[in-house]
């Protein structure tokens, strides 16, 4: 499985780094992207982040994309690896595969037995299953704008809510211990305008579905026994970056998890708009 992000994805394995972003676009058009813009102001900067491939319906964000690249900012390879795996926006390639919570729980477990902290070639990590396409059902616990006083290396320390990650407590009842919450992330870069903290908190009583590439948080250590760490969270395995973010219209999880009727979900950005939605 290769290692760079950008390469993942099946469609985007042929395209040069130089190759026109529309094209790109197009092959990756199954998973309803947003035109990327291939100049911005007379072209992009060096070091901007210009995707080949975006899984969303994003709106150029200037006060990160051209500033920080895939890369962040880092000088540390190992860093850099991180950044990239967080960037991931190539990982589609299909119908994503439906992850449980044990799963992610069970992926801890099998993780803490090996040394993957620090990774350069972050090989290992994917043949444990780091950058699959797969998709997740919780409840919304919390969600906030990460780093925003210093920011933080994937975003080149840029603080601000706009550059840097919504972090996403995700829960399997309201109420739970933050200690047994799993994690998913929006990045700020091409962030459609609907994916706010405000929005995410608003969906209270009905569960999630969140979509986009599985991802090892190695900067982090889990909760214990005998340790509270944060942020809080009983696995490292997340959903980073999120490709989508669908509100179930049932409150009960386990119908929600099973349900593949279309009516039954409503992308977040048309469930915060919707004055009639139950929030």
């Amino acid at each position: 499985m290769p290692t760079n992000p950008e390469a993942r994805g099946t469609f985007s394995r042929r395209v040069a780094p130089f190759a026109p972003l529309a094209l790109a676009l197009t092959m990756n058009a199954v998973h309803s992207p947003s035109t990327v813009p291939a100049n911005r102001g007379g072209g992009a900067p060096a070091g901007a982040f210009v995707p080949t491939c975006l899984p969303f319906a994003g709106q150029p964000n200037p006060a990160i994309d051209d500033r920080c690249g895939f890369d962040g900012g880092s000088s540390d390879p190992a860093k850099q690896a991180q950044s990239r795996a967080k960037n991931n926006l190539c990982a589609a390639t299909g119908s994503p595969r439906q992850v449980s919570y044990q799963e992610l729980i069970d992926l801890q477990a099998k993780t803490s037995t090996q040394n993957v902290r620090g990774l350069v070639d972050r090989g290992p990590l994917n043949k444990l299953g780091e950058g699959e396409f797969v998709e997740y059902v919780a409840f919304i616990a919390d969600a906030h704008y990460s780093h925003v006083g210093s920011g933080e290396a994937v975003n080149c320390n840029i603080p601000g809510d706009s550059t840097n990650d919504i972090h996403i407590v995700l829960v399997q009842h309201p109420g739970d211990d933050p200690c047994s919450s799993t994690t998913a992330e929006m990045i700020p870069h091409y962030r459609p305008s609907g994916w706010t903290d405000k929005n995410l908190m608003a969906v209270n009583t009905h569960p999630v579905r969140v979509r986009g590439p599985l991802f090892y948080d190695d900067s982090h250590t889990p909760c214990t026994a005998h340790s509270r760490p944060n942020p809080k969270r009983v696995s490292l395995w997340e959903i980073h970056p999120v490709y989508s973010l669908d509100v179930c219209t049932l409150t009960d999880l386990d119908k929600c998890k099973n349900s593949s009727t279309p009516a039954d979900w409503v992308p977040l950005e048309e469930w915060a708009s919707d004055p009639n939605s139950d929030q």
